[in-house]
Parts: C-alpha cells; sequence; structure tokens
C-alpha cells in the first residue's frame, strides 16, 4: 500500500514557513524604502533653517526642531527638553534670524516672555552632508548677543 503524498503547499508547516517568508520580505521593503525617502536633516539654505525653526518653536513641535540640530552635537532630548523650557517662559511672537558677521552664520532665536521680558538663544549654523544644522554649542562671539558669553 502507497501513501498518496499531498502537495507541499497543502502542509500546514510549509505553508506558515511561506507566509513568514512574504511577511519577513515585505517588511524588510517597507524598512528599507522608508530608510530611503526618508527627509534628511536640516535644511539646504540659511534662510529654509531660520524658518524651519521659528515654525517649530511656535508649533512647539520638539520632532520637527530636532532635526534641525546636527546629530553629534545635540543628545538625544536636547530638542524636547528646550521646547519645554521655552513653553515654560510662556513665548509670544517668535522670531529667528540669521546673521553672518562671525566666523560662521548664527540662527538667533527671540521671543517676547509673556510680559516678562525677552527670551533669547542663539546657535552657531554649520554644514553637514550638503545641509545646513544648528550646533548644539552656543557660539562664542565677540560682540554681544544671546546665547555668547559676554
Amino acid at each position: 500500500m502507497t501513501v498518496k503524498r499531498q502537495p507541499w503547499l497543502k502542509r500546514p508547516a510549509s505553508l506558515v514557513l511561506l507566509i513568514g517568508a512574504a511577511l519577513l520580505a515585505v517588511w524588510m521593503t517597507t524598512v528599507i524604502v522608508s530608510i530611503a525617502t526618508e527627509e534628511p536633516d536640516g535644511e539646504a539654505t540659511l534662510d529654509g533653517l531660520s524658518s524651519a525653526v521659528q515654525q517649530a518653536l511656535t508649533d512647539g513641535d520638539d520632532g520637527e526642531f530636532g532635526r534641525l540640530f546636527d546629530a553629534d552635537s545635540a543628545g538625544d532630548d536636547y530638542a524636547k527638553n528646550y521646547v519645554a523650557r521655552l513653553g515654560e517662559a510662556d513665548p509670544r511672537r517668535i522670531r529667528a534670524t540669521v546673521s553672518k558677521g562671525d566666523a560662521e552664520p548664527v540662527v538667533t532665536v527671540t521671543a517676547d516672555a509673556g510680559g516678562n521680558g525677552t527670551v533669547c538663544t542663539a546657535w552657531s549654523a554649520v554644514r553637514s552632508d550638503d545641509r545646513w544644522v544648528l550646533d548644539a554649542a552656543p557660539p562664542v562671539a565677540r560682540e554681544k548677543r544671546c546665547g555668547a558669553a559676554g
């Protein structure tokens, strides 16, 4: 008596293996495409960087603000902590400007602090992978500017 073998697709173990391989291939494709199409950090121009900083801070968007920093200069929570502290100052009319008087451009953020004066922070703007990003270390400048010594 001979046992009739079922086609391999009718065996549950083979079907599970085939489905698992297909799901793995779909997942890997999704990861690769998302990495390849991910928006790069920073902005193409200094004015674009300044505008993006102003918009992110106006919106209180620490994720968007964080992507504007050089990855090597800012820790994981830097943007989140800065946006939280700025929010505590009750900022109004947030403005970001670029000045190019120093050795490197500087992006300065100023805002009215809810009737308690003005808040101000400055960061150096540097090139990274052909994009402009902020350096988390404050610029050192001879002239009086917020974020700089003196």
